[in-house]
């Protein structure tokens, strides 16, 4: 059986360790994240579709000027529970479905941005709930 100076020493210990350890990045700070400038639309062919947390994204193929297809994602600040409260569910969107959406485009990366309005097949998907 430990000591009561016994486990202090070890909370002690422990708070040093864990005090010295360098700060978490933030994830949901944004604007580090996403230009404020709002861009679109883009529309495309889906790919993959990914219903998941933390954050519900699409993949799909912009056609290109005279050249291949260039791949973009986008990613929805919304988890599944909340988008499911919204009509979403797993098969809102499939691989072929054609896909329209404004978004903030990434500041370091064009072709990855966060959803701001999204239709497929010409329906739109409820997307703004504050």
């Amino acid at each position: 059986m430990l000591s009561v100076r016994a486990i202090g020493l070890t909370v002690l210990a422990v708070t040093a360790v864990a005090g010295s350890a360098p700060p978490a990045a933030a994830h949901h700070g944004g604007a580090v994240e996403w230009s404020t400038e709002q861009r679109g639309p883009v529309t495309g062919t889906a790919k993959k579709f990914a219903f998941q947390f933390p954050h519900v994204y699409i993949t799909f193929d912009v056609a290109a000027d005279g050249g291949a297809p260039a791949e973009w994602t986008l990613v929805s600040r919304w988890t599944p529970t909340i988008l499911r409260q919204h009509g979403w569910s797993r098969e809102s969107i499939k691989a072929g479905d054609t896909v329209e959406a404004t978004y903030l485009p990434h500041v370091d990366t064009p072709r990855i941005g966060l959803m701001q309005s999204i239709e497929v097949n010409g329906v739109p998907l409820e997307l703004d709930f504050e």
